[in-house]
């Protein structure tokens, strides 16, 4: 993933009030670039103590908050984030309606998914018959994104 191609085209401007969640933050590095880019509160989770400490290394001077829950089972309250965001975690998540659901139920009216995977996590998409769109990028990574209208 290309840290130009990320801040250009992956973040859909116009996002509602609400802190962004980056879902399996891992290491850090698309949080900082989330936060910095969308200038909201940033929510970073992982199953993984060691992922949170390695966010947290890059989170300095940034407003942020850790949860340590599994990607499915949030612990946020319903409808009150702006943009959910899942870099290379979908793909490896076995129940990926359970993510979904989990996904879109944080996020406020007009909030989006953003879910940025290998291409063949476009096939799952495309059988759920929810309005979404689509970029390729390198790689055979897709980064697809739902804006939750109700």
């Amino acid at each position: 993933m290309e840290k130009g191609d990320f801040s250009k085209n992956w973040i859909p401007k116009g996002l509602p009030d609400g802190p962004v969640v980056d879902l399996g933050c891992g290491d850090g590095a698309n949080s900082r670039l989330l936060a910095t880019h969308t200038n909201k509160n940033l929510i970073c989770v992982d199953k993984r103590q060691g992922a949170l400490d390695a966010t947290r290394e890059k989170m300095r001077g940034v407003k942020h908050t850790f949860l340590l829950n599994d990607v499915c089972s949030l612990g946020i309250q319903d409808g009150t984030c702006s943009l959910v965001f899942a870099s290379r975690i979908f793909s490896n998540i076995e129940n990926k309606e359970l993510l979904l659901r989990e996904s879109l139920r944080v996020l406020k009216k007009g909030g989006c998914l953003v879910i940025v995977d290998w291409e063949k996590c476009l096939n799952f998409f495309k059988k759920t018959k929810l309005p979404f769109s689509y970029t390729e990028s390198p790689k055979n990574m897709i980064a697809m994104v739902l804006k939750k209208s109700i």
